[in-house]
């Protein structure tokens, strides 16, 4: 890739920053090395980045990239031959295609995820930004709103509802 635009390098790493705990459990999947995986991580981003031209919007990000990081792990594995990994290859290879589809299977999940956020309230995103994001305890949140637990839990179980409800709708329709 010969001199990237400030606007297509902020993209991958925007990309890149959201995927990596996927890439990262992937890897580890593989290879069965938390200390390896960090450096095959690392490995990944250098390949991504160097095929990022190639890379199609349309295509969830996490799904392209775990293709590279198979690749990256059978390669590391092929100079570990003399470790002893509990996996032949062919059962490692089963591994990572149930790991790839589970992932896609996440990624649409979480794609619905973000798509029903948007239809909750303001007051209704806050409660959930406030107990999951920034972990206030259910306690905090009532002295904060003035509010008895009570009713910070019905808030955030009508969240819950709403959400599981839109993502089970979102996920079943027909793709456009």
């Amino acid at each position: 890739m010969t001199d990237p635009s400030p606007d297509l390098h902020l993209k991958f790493t925007r990309l890149f920053v959201a995927s990596q705990p996927a890439f990262h459990g992937f890897l580890v999947a593989l290879v069965h090395d938390h200390h390896a995986a960090d450096d095959l991580l690392q490995e990944l981003a250098g390949r991504l980045w160097e095929k990022f031209g190639d890379y199609d919007p349309g295509r969830p990000f996490v799904g392209w990239g775990i293709g590279f990081a198979r690749y990256v792990a059978m390669e590391w594995r092929r100079k570990q031959q003399r470790l002893p990994i509990p996996m032949d290859e062919k059962t490692l290879s089963l591994l990572a295609d149930a790991a790839e589809e589970h992932l896609e299977h996440h990624d649409a999940r979480l794609d619905a995820l973000r798509g029903c956020l948007k239809h909750l309230t303001e007051r209704q995103r806050l409660a959930l930004r406030l107990r999951y994001q920034e972990e206030h305890p259910v306690a905090e949140i009532a002295r904060m709103w003035q509010r008895t637990q009570m009713a910070v839990y019905k808030v955030l179980q009508h969240c819950h509802r709403a959400l599981l409800d839109c993502i089970a709708e979102t996920l079943t329709r027909p793709a456009p």
